[in-house]
């Protein structure tokens, strides 16, 4: 029974001690030791969307992982410009003549961006100026190499 109540009594110390009844000093941690949040992508303010057209294209935000979505996103910081390259999904499709809507280049309307390769093998890049908070939509085709049967919008798809 002395044992049992040995090692309750280090226990409980052990507990008070370790407890304190002002706020931990620690950076990183709020005042009990529970780490700060940190600013994660997601607290940025801005969202930028990518529309690719019928998911042909593989989309990159800011050197970010591809995906052949049909809308892609990514949190951006307002003022900030964004990179977005695109390439063709796979040999079946390539860039379309004009394959952007919404970025720097042509003042938001149709544009070429900045092409590379030719045909299946080509990757297409345009900028974007982030506007503010909220979210910014742009949009990037990849077609059926042609132009047929389904051809690139020549209005922009974003809202």
């Amino acid at each position: 029974m002395q044992r049992i109540l040995t090692i309750a009594s280090f226990v409980t110390i052990t507990g008070i001690s370790g407890c304190s009844s002002g706020p931990g000093t620690n950076d990183g941690t709020t005042e009990y030791g529970v780490p700060k949040p940190t600013a994660t992508k997601g607290d940025r303010g801005s969202t930028l969307t990518v529309m690719n057209f019928l998911g042909w294209c593989s989309v990159a935000i800011n050197n970010g992982p591809a995906s052949t979505g049909a809308t892609v996103t990514a949190s951006v910081d307002p003022g900030s410009v964004a990179t977005i390259v695109a390439a063709p999904a796979s040999s079946s499709f390539q860039i379309g003549a004009d394959p952007w809507f919404g970025v720097d280049q042509n003042d938001g309307g149709a544009a070429n961006g900045t092409d590379i390769g030719n045909r299946t093998r080509e990757t297409s890049q345009a900028t974007v100026t982030i506007a503010g908070t909220g979210t910014q939509c742009v949009a990037v085709c990849c077609q059926e190499p042609g132009n047929s049967p389904v051809p690139c919008p020549t209005t922009t798809p974003c809202p």
